[in-house]
């Protein structure tokens, strides 16, 4: 662990947080609110692409980790726009089409998700080993 620098440690961090969105994302589902099935696909490959972040600077690790912060921007897309109606209908206090008691877990979501792209960017432009 001597020879890690600090992009490792953000590859780490930004893994698992697309896994806690992924968690959040299929407990979002359980109840009943509006999944893409894309969107599952995406954050599953932007996680595998974090975790090849972890063996160190290679060639393609600078692409991997450019694919997961794309993968992940497309998942904060879909579920702000997924779940739009529900953060509507909360905020205003009707319901029409969506679930105004999901809007927490849509707003939860999406600041885990936008945090996990901030990092990821990061350990993009950060070296991952000494």
């Amino acid at each position: 662990m001597k020879s890690k620098a600090a992009g490792f440690y953000f590859a780490c961090i930004a893994a698992v947080l697309a896994v806690a969105t992924l968690v959040i994302t299929l407990v979002y589902g359980g109840r009943g609110g509006q999944v893409n099935t894309l969107a599952v696909v995406a954050l599953v490959a932007a996680i595998v692409c974090l975790v090849s972040l972890f063996f160190g600077e290679r060639i393609w690790t600078d692409f991997t980790g450019i694919i997961a912060a794309a993968l992940l921007a497309f998942v904060l897309m879909r579920v702000l726009t997924d779940g739009v109606w529900n953060i509507a209908e909360s905020i205003n206090g009707i319901q029409m089409v969506g679930h105004p008691e999901l809007a927490g877990m849509n707003i939860l979501m999406a600041g885990v998700n936008l945090a996990a792209i901030v990092v990821t960017i990061l350990a993009c432009f950060t070296k991952k080993s000494k």
